[in-house]
């Protein structure tokens, strides 16, 4: 399954920006103004997923604009989901009655990964919804047009597989996703390497200090960390053990990478409890053991 599209509207560019920085990897997005006859021009073009409404304070006239759009959204199957404060999504409430499928009240101290996720389970629970729809509806015309008890009852159940089926599908798709690993290191020609050695098999990001890494764990999620031992100005060991006082990635393996090979550097490492060590210069089957007997 590609990316889902999202059209993103509102005056909230914060939060638009967002968007764009830190959601591009589930999301293909486009932009546009509150004017009608851009809407329906993106709409037409680009036929995105869903709309995106980013509340800011809107102006009640833009808002009622929205209404003469209603019947295009419906006919293409593309939902509004509102995402603000409760205040303004109280207000679109007021003024559009109905019209948002979906809303999506930012409380304090939510950040982007929450949002996204839960616009993909709106998503994925819409979709399953419409496809449920869709069968119930072949079943109940196959079932008057046999006029029979068996004939409906037999429609109804295939419906019913059809359901657990996308049910299985949609599970399928989470499962074969591909693994994600981060790997941090001062060293840009090692960045390099690592991605061209593991990059065929598993989602490669990099990260050219622990400030970085850390930065990128506040948003985005990883399967497993290869992280430098040394380090300068935030060494490895500082940077795990951020990762070990954060409830949100405590549980993430870490291997550390390291070039110091004496007994007593190495006692150093381990007892820092990491999943592994490898040494440097990397071994590279050894490396690609290593990550598959610890994620796949």
């Amino acid at each position: 399954m590609g990316k889902q599209k999202l059209l993103l509207l509102g005056g909230n560019k914060t939060l638009i920006y967002e968007f764009f920085t830190q959601m591009y990897e589930s999301f293909e997005m486009l932009s546009c103004s509150r004017r009608l006859d851009d809407i329906r021009g993106h709409l037409k073009y680009f036929e995105p997923d869903a709309m995106v409404f980013c509340l800011n304070n809107e102006a009640r006239d833009d808002l009622a604009g929205l209404s003469r759009l209603k019947g295009t959204l419906r006919e293409m199957r593309c939902p509004l989901i509102l995402v603000g404060d409760g205040q303004n999504c109280d207000e679109f409430e007021r003024i559009m009655p109905r019209m948002a499928n979906h809303e999506i009240r930012r409380q304090r101290g939510m950040v982007s990964r929450q949002i996204e996720e839960q616009i993909i389970d709106y998503l994925k629970s819409a979709e399953l919804a419409r496809r449920k729809k869709e069968e119930e509806e072949k079943a109940a015309a196959e079932a008057e047009r046999q006029a029979s008890a068996d004939a409906v009852e037999a429609a109804l159940a295939a419906a019913a597989a059809a359901v657990k089926e996308a049910k299985a599908e949609i599970r399928q798709q989470e499962e074969t996703r591909r693994k994600h690993i981060l790997v941090v290191d001062d060293d840009t020609g090692m960045l390099k390497m690592m991605k061209e050695i593991i990059g065929k098999d598993y989602d490669v990001a990099t990260a050219i200090s622990g400030k970085v890494a850390l930065k990128f764990l506040e948003t985005r999620k990883t399967d497993i960390i290869l992280l430098d031992y040394e380090m300068p100005v935030q060494s490895g060991v500082e940077v795990y053990e951020k990762i070990l006082e954060n409830p949100a990635t405590k549980d993430i393996p870490v291997v550390f990478l390291t070039g110091v090979s004496d007994r007593e550097r190495i006692g150093e490492v381990l007892a820092m409890k990491p999943r592994g060590y490898l040494l440097k210069p990397i071994n590279t089957e050894r490396l690609k053991n290593t990550i598959a007997e610890i994620i796949g």
